[in-house]
């Protein structure tokens, strides 16, 4: 029988469920981050979630604004960080649908003026080789980013070195396309089990909501994911499918 996982986003109401599920599913590249950033990340929508139908979550990531300023003293929400990447429900294919939806709320209701930036835990293969699947590239930050970044880990975070990949507007177009191709053909396979899952969006304000702007952003050609380019960002580029 089909089991069907739910994909949505947080509301404040959610915020014991969501420090219950990283505390359970400690990883060791999985960075802690301070308790009241994530309740504000939490109450904003900024955690993508899957859920199965008894609501138990089975992965999640959450959106991190990094706020610079600009020479008149403004606050600039310059770029995203997408960070504390859970899947604990392994062989189905997650990650795909946790990201798009993840990188298409962000660049739709919280976008950065430069770009999404992730950080990974050197020796942590696997997430390196499926973001850059996805259509991340290797980057080397600026000096504010990095700090700005540091001051939202815990004290005792220990997750060590790390290397740096960032998505820019060159993405977009292949998150929105992701998110309409899974909304058509929702069903993922399990590869060990030969379960079947459905993934539902009727709790997603994207396909709910947005559902006309993802149309259009995913017939755009926003440059090269291998070679992005670096003088653009992703608001300007929000605006050629959201004005």
């Amino acid at each position: 029988m089909t089991k069907k996982l739910f994909v949505r986003f947080s509301t404040a109401q959610d915020e014991q469920k969501i420090f219950d599920y990283y505390t359970e599913n400690q990883h060791e590249f999985v960075a802690k981050r301070e308790p009241e950033i994530w309740k504000e990340r939490i109450a904003s929508g900024a955690v993508t979630l899957i859920e199965d139908e008894q609501g138990k979550i089975v992965a999640s990531t959450i959106c991190y604004p990094v706020i610079s300023m600009t020479d008149k003293g403004e606050d600039i929400h310059k770029w995203t960080e997408i960070g504390s990447v859970r899947v604990t429900l392994d062989g189905v294919g997650l990650f795909k649908p946790l990201l798009a939806a993840s990188v298409m709320r962000s660049a739709l209701l919280e976008p950065p003026e430069d770009r999404f930036a992730i950080e990974i835990v050197i020796g942590n293969a696997h997430s390196k080789h499926v973001f850059m699947k996805e259509g991340a590239t290797p980057w080397r930050i600026p000096e504010e980013l990095r700090l700005m970044v540091e001051d939202t880990l815990s004290a005792d975070d220990t997750t060590g070195a790390v290397d740096w990949f960032q998505l820019g507007i060159e993405a977009m177009p292949h998150f929105a396309k992701t998110l309409l191709d899974l909304e058509a053909s929702p069903k993922l396979t399990d590869k060990k089990t030969g379960e079947v899952y459905e993934l539902d969006f009727s709790k997603c304000v994207l396909t709910n909501i947005f559902h006309k702007e993802l149309e259009k952003a995913s017939t755009l050609h926003l440059g090269d994911t291998k070679k992005p380019d670096m003088s653009q960002g992703i608001k300007s580029a929000r605006d050629k499918f959201a004005p």
